[in-house]
């Protein structure tokens, strides 16, 4: 990643006054600031449309966190069953009624089993790999 230390700094510091001069560091430092309050305010609307458009929109640090850790959020959605709490899970139903003596009972047994594809997909479905 990038390691940005106190000399490394320095010596950008150096540069730019070098090829700016002391007088133009002021105007250029502005051009900047106003450059990225603009991006921020665009990127403020652009959330506040989403936001009216699709209500149930996560927020975007959720997103973001998402992002970073695909395989937390899949284990998550694969720990959720889908049903009420004191509803019984029939896809476990039917893997108890198959399970042997001594097979391993609990909310962990069988985790990939009870995943199903979402609404209208089959996991059968070629387009699905």
């Amino acid at each position: 990643m990038l390691d940005l230390s106190p000399t490394k700094l320095l010596i950008v510091l150096v540069v730019v006054v070098i090829l700016l001069g002391p007088k133009r560091i002021p105007e250029v430092a502005r051009q900047l600031g106003a450059g990225w309050r603009k991006l921020r305010d665009l990127h403020g609307q652009i959330d506040r449309e989403l936001r009216q458009t699709m209500p149930d929109l996560p927020s975007s640090q959720e997103i973001v966190r998402m992002a970073r850790s695909p395989i937390s959020l899949l284990s998550q959605l694969a720990d959720r069953s889908g049903t009420p709490p004191g509803d019984p899970d029939p896809l476990a139903a039917s893997q108890d009624a198959g399970r042997g003596a001594g097979a391993p009972v609990g909310e962990g047994a069988n985790r990939a089993a009870r995943v199903r594809p979402p609404a209208g997909l089959d996991a059968d479905d070629p387009n699905m790999n």
